[in-house]
């Protein structure tokens, strides 16, 4: 067993991989010597824990490895085989694989509306457009995106997921198979059609007829863990002052299907990968695997797509079949090469800022020396006029971040893209474009509205309604409006806050001053009182958000639970304001008709009043009193 302590020793950056030649047979030797030439430093750059690896050839396992610690606390070691990781959304291709079987039985078809399988209604908000399984499958049946309130701390708080589902159903914001935005909602409901066209619960479906099947026998959805799974399971981690704490909270969740509550160990998504590189492993018909891994769905020409389940990652023109799951504390990543018939896991449990996205530098590094493919097909780099690159200039946000309807949204303050135009025509985009990290790039036009990453292997496509197609087929961006910029947005906010924090102790102040020059108050001083409260609410409201986010790790666990005094908080401030407010704005307009107080003390309260409006509107836009 290779074993790797919380502080490595030095050896090559993530990213760099030390022994062989690029294009190696993927033999046990090779695969050994590539990922003890990368996981080591992985771990030690990135201060996590621990890690478990498999990799897959000819639909065979030629290893199982694992370093580090499974708990820090305890010093227990990972083992590829019996420590079963949090691999969260990664089960969303076990879904999917079981949705086709029950495809290959003739209990669903996959261009069915979704309604004719379910015991609830999804409202035709679209006629004669309805949610199909295939949407579902496809992340394109245009769901909105809540995830607060989605997860529990204990299993005995988990809801029945149809019961979840039916009261926690999001609207559609646009028609199904418009375009693939990355839905927990839509895969949950997936899983749901499992249920009802099986007559089993989700997680005795898969249990029956995918994980024994396989061999999987340190693989669940079931809630809470069963004993032999849980017995070797990794605790999820967080950096806290420089030491790793369990990450407590979001265990377990009311849609297992998307991801919540599944565990497994790299050794059984060895099983798992070789399965779908072998035909279906006895689990499905080879054409129903070919379904999955095909491409079904893309937001634009040129860029990656959806299979079912499966993720399209493209990487030198090699064609890769992805999956990528995180929760607070772990995350994994599954990766397919088709063609090769090789494939890698890797999970982990835990690591400071940046570790998830190191996820997608092995697969990186995996394909590279695995699967080289050379230059990427299509045209080569042409000639763009400035005028014709500067069409393309402006801010972008990503689609899911508004769809969201929850205090994800705020998500949308400090995540945007920004695309600048080169006077060569390029383009240069800074922010979180495809996969990856969020860093500065440069793209080289291909064909119209068509650019490629230099130095990269990513795509990114324009279309004329504004919309912006990356390298991540489910993270399409729409180009904002002047009025819809964020900067815009926080800048109002914070003007309207600075007013609001000097006005709060300028009313009592200004009372007090009129008391010691025995100057009577022109006016009744109550009506003062709704502005006053209202300014106290808008400022605690926001002190609360700035709490929620100043800690986001330390939060994100009661943000998916949907419960804590600070949610609590932030999600009844803004309401409670509402009146306030509105009281303000009559006293206002009753001031000014009847020349109450002085003529700066209605100047005062007539400012205060719409600073607290504008922080309410800009409140309820971005969903902060959202509560599950």
């Amino acid at each position: 067993m290779a074993v790797l302590g919380v502080f490595a020793v030095p050896g090559p950056a993530a990213g760099e991989v030390s022994t062989g030649a690029v294009g190696d047979e993927l033999s046990a030797r090779a695969a050994a010597e590539f990922v003890e030439g990368f996981v080591p430093a992985q771990l030690e750059r990135y201060r996590i824990p621990g890690a478990a690896v498999s990799v897959v050839a000819g639909g065979e396992r030629v290893l199982a490895t694992e370093y580090g610690l499974a708990e820090v606390a305890s010093g227990r070691l990972v083992d590829a085989e019996e420590t079963a990781f949090a691999a969260a959304s990664v089960a969303k291709v076990l879904t999917a694989a079981a949705v086709m079987q029950l495809v290959e039985d003739g209990a669903i078809e996959l261009d069915t509306d979704v309604n004719a399988y379910l015991d609830f209604e999804v409202e035709d908000d679209f006629p004669g457009r309805p949610v199909t399984v295939a949407h579902l499958l496809t992340h394109t049946a245009g769901f909105a995106v809540r995830d607060s309130g989605t997860a529990a701390a204990d299993p005995g708080d988990v809801r029945p997921l149809g019961v979840h589902l039916a009261e926690e159903l999001p609207e559609r914001v646009r028609p199904p198979g418009e375009r693939a935005v990355y839905s927990n909602f839509g895969m949950a409901l997936a899983g749901y059609l499992v249920e009802r066209r099986s007559g089993l619960p989700f997680d005795r479906y898969v249990d029956d007829n995918i994980l024994r099947p396989l061999g999987m026998d340190r693989t669940t959805f079931t809630q809470p863990t069963p004993s032999r799974v849980h017995e070797g399971e990794a605790v999820g981690h967080r950096l806290v002052d420089g030491r790793h704490v369990p990450a407590e909270g979001a265990r377990y969740g009311h849609m297992p299907p998307h991801g919540a509550g599944f565990r497994t160990t790299a050794a059984d998504m060895a099983r798992f990968m070789g399965a779908m590189l072998d035909g279906g492993g006895g689990i499905l018909r080879p054409d129903s695997v070919e379904q999955m891994l095909s491409r079904q769905f893309a937001n634009a020409s040129g860029t990656p797509g959806m299979g079912y389940g499966f993720q399209e990652y493209t990487r030198g023109g090699q064609r890769l079949l992805v999956h990528r799951g995180s929760i607070p504390g772990s995350f994994a990543v599954l990766a397919l090469i088709p063609e090769r018939r090789i494939g890698i896991y890797a999970s982990y449990n835990g690591g400071e800022g940046g570790a998830a996205d190191s996820a997608w530098d092995l697969v990186d590094a995996f394909a590279d020396r695995f699967a080289p493919a050379g230059a990427a097909p299509g045209a080569g780099p042409r000639t763009a006029t400035p005028s014709e690159a500067e069409e393309y200039a402006g801010t972008y946000l990503a689609a899911q971040i508004g769809d969201t309807v929850d205090l994800g949204r705020l998500a949308g303050l400090t995540n945007t893209v920004a695309v600048t135009a080169a006077p060569d025509g390029t383009l240069r985009t800074t922010g979180a474009v495809g996969w990856g990290p969020s860093q500065p790039r440069r793209w080289h036009p291909v064909a119209p509205g068509l650019f490629r990453e230099e130095n990269g292997h990513q795509t990114i496509r324009f279309g004329a309604d504004g919309s912006l197609a990356t390298g991540n087929p489910v993270q399409p961006l729409h180009r904002l409006a002047w009025y819809e910029h964020p900067h815009l947005h926080l800048g109002v906010v914070g003007a309207g806050l600075a007013v609001l924090a000097a006005a709060v102790p300028g009313w009592p102040l200004a009372r007090a001053v009129r008391r010691l020059r025995n100057r009577p108050h022109r006016g009744p001083w109550l009506a003062s009182v709704p502005g006053w409260a209202a300014a106290v609410l808008c400022l605690a409201s926001a002190a609360s958000v700035v709490a929620m986010f100043a800690d986001f790790e330390g939060t994100q666990a009661a943000f998916f639970l949907g419960t804590s005094p600070l949610l609590t908080a932030i999600g009844i401030l803004p309401p409670a304001a509402v009146p306030a407010t509105v009281g303000a704005a009559a006293a206002t307009v009753l001031a000014w008709r009847n020349a109450w107080w002085t003529r700066a003390g209605r100047i005062h309260h007539t400012v205060a009043v719409l600073a607290c409006a504008a922080y309410l509107v800009w409140a309820f836009a971005y969903h902060v009193p959202a509560l599950p």
